[in-house]
């Protein structure tokens, strides 16, 4: 099957628009029209539905969209790979991570996998989980570090460490003094937290926490990353339940501070089970020593 009627397809799927889809791509509206004739028939299957006045995609047409991104993006991988031996290299591997490992392991991980596969070429993502989980079953990535991820279908999980709670405080917080902090210190506080839409595990895990301390947490605001939670905290915002990894972002104005019987939450390794990633064996053991590395001693 020819790409370019894959990429046509979907212009014109995207745009529901054979003369705005035919000016994008550079084409005149019959050639177009002619390229998407020659997709059905090979397909077997009407996928658009025209008429005069409108454009839509066929039920068989709205299955194939997906497929046909998959495809697409299983060429270019493929692509990526070929151009990486060629150029005297042994492949190509795109790796997603949450953030909270880039300020920890994630760094040490990839370092020690270009030690180990020094003609391996690494492309590295900043997402959160669910968008990881989402970009693996798409093939847009090869491997994932996630956190707290539960039985998904088709992915593959590998532990790599778990780590507890903190809280991060304004540095002239009452609290900030104390060696350690308990559910009764945080019952009165403002909350800065993450939305339940980008950490749904920790979101849920941090109310749970304060459940079961006899208290529901008073949300002063959500920040989506965590350099707009540590903004807010500095600015006396609140006080906001973060992963320990987050401590090392050495924020001004926040202090971090452990918690008694702190909830924890795992950090592990994630692939498609159907497709795994190039060298997978030296992935996990450059995952897990450099997790070993980042314990302290």
């Amino acid at each position: 099957m020819d790409t370019e009627l894959l990429v046509s397809f979907l212009e014109v799927a995207q745009r529901l628009h054979f003369g705005h889809a035919a000016h994008h791509l550079g084409l005149t509206q019959p050639a177009l029209s002619q390229q998407i004739r020659r997709l059905e028939r090979q397909v077997g299957a009407a996928l658009l539905e025209r008429t005069s006045r409108q454009v839509r995609l066929t039920p068989a047409g709205a299955a194939f969209v997906i497929q046909a991104q998959r495809i697409l993006v299983d060429v270019e991988r493929a692509f990526a790979q070929c151009r990486s031996i060629s150029a005297g290299g042994i492949g190509h591997i795109r790796i997603g991570s949450i953030g909270a490992a880039l300020n920890s392991v994630t760094p040490d991980f990839v370092r020690h996998l270009q030690e180990r596969l020094p003609g391996l070429t690494l492309q590295l993502t900043q997402l959160d989980t669910p968008p990881q989980l989402a970009a693996l079953r798409a093939a847009e990535l090869d491997l994932g570090v996630v956190r707290s991820a539960g039985p998904a279908s088709g992915i593959q999980l590998e532990d790599l460490f778990s780590e507890p709670m903190m809280i991060a405080l304004p540095s002239d917080h009452r609290l900030a003094e104390a060696s350690i902090l308990t559910g009764a210190d945080l019952r009165d506080e403002q909350f800065i937290l993450w939305p339940r839409t980008t950490s749904p595990l920790f979101h849920d895990q941090v109310l749970a926490y304060c459940q079961a301390e006899g208290f529901a947490p008073r949300t002063a605001m959500e920040g989506r990353d965590i350099e707009s939670q540590l903004g807010l905290v500095s600015a006396g915002i609140g006080i906001s339940p973060q992963p320990a990894s987050f401590a090392n972002l050495g924020r001004s104005g926040v202090t971090f501070k452990p918690l008694r019987d702190p909830p924890v939450s795992t950090v592990q390794l994630a692939w498609l089970r159907a497709a795994p990633p190039p060298h997978l064996a030296d992935a996990i053991a450059a995952a897990h020593y450099a997790t070993q590395r980042a314990r302290p001693r």
